[in-house]
């Protein structure tokens, strides 16, 4: 049985995911209760934290806080996985690529490219078939800009 005391922040630990709502998934750390909030699961997108992990399957997780007045941990399955946003940015600044229209907003509209990556086209760049984009549509871009610490990335049109 696992002690709560023998755990800190940065430990990695093996457990069993026994539970999950729409936003965490609840973790057994051989008798302390975990919990990965949806912030902490993945760095991909999900509608679900069970299509991270799934009941009964083993985990292994970070920790990164401890409450022993509630006995439960604060745990990340993300902090052990690679950042696919990292490797995009080292490799395809000033590239063109195709994106597939998300969403279209006032500021723009949002394209996801590879590896689920979103990056936006800035509404004042909007030009011939952009303008009238539609979700689901591909275009080709230039991803312009990439700011790695607010995750941000700016395309410019092709043409």
């Amino acid at each position: 049985m696992q002690e709560i005391n023998n755990l800190q922040p940065g430990t990695v630990c093996r457990g069993v995911v026994t539970a999950a709502s729409a936003t965490i998934l609840f973790i057994d750390l051989d008798g302390v209760s975990g919990v990965v909030t949806a912030p902490n699961l993945s760095w991909r997108r999900f509608t679900h934290p069970e299509q991270v992990a799934h009941i009964g399957e083993e985990v292994v997780a970070v920790v990164l806080s401890i409450d022993t007045d509630r006995n439960q941990v604060s745990l990340s399955l993300k902090e052990l996985q690679h950042d696919p946003f990292v490797d995009f940015a080292a490799t395809q600044l000033g590239t063109t690529t195709t994106g597939t229209v998300e969403k279209v907003t006032p500021i723009g509209v949002f394209l996801t490219l590879q590896g689920d990556i979103s990056g936006l086209l800035p509404a004042a760049d909007l030009t011939g078939a952009l303008k009238s984009a539609a979700i689901g549509e591909e275009y080709p871009v230039i991803v312009s800009s990439i700011n790695l610490s607010e995750r941000r990335i700016t395309l410019a049109p092709t043409g």
